[in-house]
């Protein structure tokens, strides 16, 4: 009798039941969107009439040949690589600087540093915009100092750097205290032995802290790519209604497709198949991260 009731409370049965919402919500919010979208994207439709026209591949092949979805994904890869060097070059130098136990005023400077992150990407487009004001903004007026003349920062030739540049103000406190918390993880005995052996403090970071720091490292540069590949608000407020060609991104592409009632076009099959385009993307560097960055787990 002890045995049947032990198989019945920890056998399959109860596994199933336990698993059941879970895999209940997760069909519902999200395999079923999924498979919805791909059908999406693989007709004709404007999101709002009731009738479809199944397609195919005829929107991806759209796709193929059009040359400003290229444009939005050269600049959409632009902001990836280049805003991530940026975000995670200052993100690790403030967290070793912060990290240093002789820091002083360390919880003042965290504080100053990640509160960016709290600013709406509206918020941070609007105290941008201003800065970058080529008559007026704080940073013409410096460089007019020094130079004589200011920088149309939202000129097509600069507005992807503009761009990159204000979101490394808004978002490299939240890279920082991921890496700061890292670096808290590891053991401080370890890393004054190094010392102690006469490691510099350039090679206990480059041979003791960063391969310590390898799974917090991994999941930040994830987090990273997954959010700048999706990148929208920032441009949209920065360029306002109208983005131009130049400093459009492929989700700001696929709104003005999906819903541009300004020019009456609403073409939400082909911006659908852009969102899947877009997913494989994310999937694909994600998963070459992962293979980049290896299986082992480490053990302190």
């Amino acid at each position: 009798m002890a045995s049947t009731r032990s198989n019945l409370i920890g056998g399959p049965g109860t596994l199933a039941v336990l698993l059941s919402p879970a895999l209940v919500l997760f069909t519902l919010f999200l395999v079923w969107p999924a498979l919805n979208a791909l059908l999406v994207s693989m007709s004709s439709w404007t999101g709002f009439s009731p009738e479809s026209k199944f397609t195919g591949l005829e929107n991806y092949a759209n796709l193929a040949g059009d040359a400003r979805f290229w444009k939005s994904l050269k600049n959409t890869f632009y902001f990836v690589i280049v805003g991530g060097i940026g975000h995670f070059f200052f993100a690790f130098l403030f967290a070793v600087a912060l990290h240093r136990p002789g820091f002083k005023g360390k919880k003042v400077f965290q504080t100053m540093i990640f509160f960016p992150s709290f600013v709406s990407a509206v918020g941070v487009a609007i105290l941008w915009a201003r800065l970058y004001d080529y008559n007026d903004g704080l940073l013409n007026r410096v460089l007019r100092i020094f130079s004589g003349q200011g920088v149309n920062w939202l000129a097509s030739e600069n507005a992807m750097d503009a761009i990159v540049i204000a979101s490394i103000w808004a978002g490299v406190g939240g890279q920082m205290v991921l890496l700061l918390a890292g670096m808290k993880r590891i053991p401080s005995d370890i890393l004054e032995a190094a010392r102690i052996d006469g490691a510099s403090e350039w090679q206990v970071f480059r041979h003791v802290t960063l391969p310590m720091m390898k799974d917090v490292t991994y999941v930040a540069l994830s987090l990273w790519l997954i959010g700048s590949m999706q990148v929208f608000g920032l441009v949209q407020a920065l360029a306002g209604p109208g983005v131009p060609v130049d400093m459009e991104t492929v989700s700001t592409y696929q709104y003005a497709i999906s819903f541009n009632a300004r020019d009456n076009i609403y073409m939400m099959g082909r911006g659908t198949a852009m969102a899947v385009a877009l997913v494989l993307c994310i999937v694909l560097m994600v998963g070459a991260l992962r293979l980049a960055f290896g299986k082992r787990e480490l053990e302190y």
